[in-house]
């Protein structure tokens, strides 16, 4: 295993940790051409008026953001579900683990934001739950599912 700070935040298994690296050089690769792109548009076509401070504090979240859509989508996540009675085991554990983050999302959020005094802010704080709560379901069960479909065909080999 090569010797980095990055191995803090990968997992340990290794087609995991490849396919990860892999998705964090294209990210990056993706970044610096399109950062290329606006600085060719801006500075020597003048096409466009940026905010490079804009430009510049968005990149790092199009990183992160490319390398967990491309985790998601890749079907990496769940290595252990191959069969039907494993998929609907880990089914309920992927909606339990994502009630329980979405009550901390709703307990966390009034620590961060304040806690809100007017019944807008009120329905504001459960809607934003609500949505969170969805989309981080909905995220884990579409890993799961891809996960499942190919450990599926790879057993079926």
């Amino acid at each position: 295993m090569i010797r980095s700070f990055l191995n803090v935040f990968l997992p340990e298994d290794e087609h995991k940790r490849t396919r990860i690296l892999y998705f964090m050089a294209e990210a990056t690769f993706l970044t610096v051409v399109i950062l290329l792109l606006f600085g060719l548009m801006k500075y020597v076509l003048n096409i466009v008026h940026l905010d490079t401070d804009f430009v510049v504090m968005i990149g790092p979240f199009l990183v992160m953001a490319y390398v967990y859509f491309r985790y998601i989508f890749s079907g990496i996540e769940f290595t252990d579900v191959a069969n039907k009675g494993e998929f609907k085991k880990q089914r309920r554990v992927v909606f339990k683990r994502s009630l329980l983050v979405g009550v901390l999302f709703f307990m966390i959020s009034p620590i961060v934001k304040g806690i809100p005094n007017s019944p807008g802010e009120r329905i504001e704080l459960i809607a934003l739950s609500i949505i969170f709560t969805i989309f981080y379901v909905l995220f884990d069960y579409i890993s799961l599912k891809r996960s499942y479909k190919i450990n599926r065909d790879l057993t079926d080999d």
